[in-house]
């Protein structure tokens, strides 16, 4: 009868789906690490700093900016300075972290910044920072992307920006100010604006031209290109 017992208890609907829940997640454990160990094995095959993107006419362009090493600042820049009290004190260099917001001033922009790529932007009233582009600050090219119109507009005002605007880029500890260079259109499939840089720039890309309604996109691209001037304050997160 004991045994009984157990046999029963080991039957039981509860036990038998509990039993089958941890089949499944040993499973899908597995796999996983199964599916990291590919990753680990095709990145030292075929390293991602050693990939080439090659476009229409041909070039091949590498996917990898520049070490991040800080550019040196000998002397942090004010930001809008009203009297003594509000310039910063001087700064060596710059920490390595992320964008997290995007200031414009000259046409009221002031949003958070998100990693995106150029297929999921935002779905939210927000600025994509593009997978693998450089950090604020540190050489290469620091690609931002926002939508011209519709509920997740951003930079709807790109096109009024003029050459010698700030761009502010803040992140956790600082305010970083690049100063627009460069203002001009492209086709949507140009992608060499978002190629790595020897530089420390920012490029800003929206849509701009006509809509096409069976590509659902626009024409055209606006694109921004913006040199690095230097940290303007320290504690710009907060």
């Amino acid at each position: 009868m004991k045994g009984g017992k157990i046999s029963m208890w080991w039957y039981h609907p509860f036990v038998m789906v509990g039993f089958a829940i941890a089949l499944i997640l040993l499973g899908i454990g597995a796999a996983y690490m199964v599916w990291l160990n590919m990753l680990r094995d095709q990145e030292r095959l075929n390293p991602s700093t050693e990939r080439l993107l090659e476009v229409g006419d041909g070039q091949r362009i590498p996917l990898a900016q520049p070490d991040p090493t800080p550019v040196p600042t000998t002397q942090a820049i004010p930001v809008a300075a009203t009297g003594p009290e509000s310039t910063p004190e001087p700064s060596a260099t710059p920490e390595v972290l992320p964008p997290e917001r995007l200031i414009i001033p000259r046409i009221d922009v002031d949003w958070p910044i998100t990693p995106a790529d150029v297929d999921h932007l935002p779905k939210f009233r927000g600025v994509g920072w593009i997978f693998g582009s450089a950090f604020p600050g540190m050489p290469g090219n620091m690609v931002l992307t926002g939508h011209v119109g519709g509920p997740y507009a951003t930079l709807a005002r790109l096109h009024q920006v003029q050459p010698g605007d700030d761009i502010l880029v803040q992140t956790e500890t600082a305010t970083h100010r690049y100063r627009v260079q460069t203002i001009y259109e492209t086709t949507p499939d140009d992608v060499l604006v978002m190629a790595p840089s020897d530089k420390t720039i920012a490029t800003l890309i929206t849509c701009s031209g006509d809509w096409i309604p069976e590509r659902q996109t626009n024409a055209r691209r606006l694109i921004v290109v913006a040199a690095y001037e230097g940290m303007a304050r320290e504690g710009a997160g907060g």
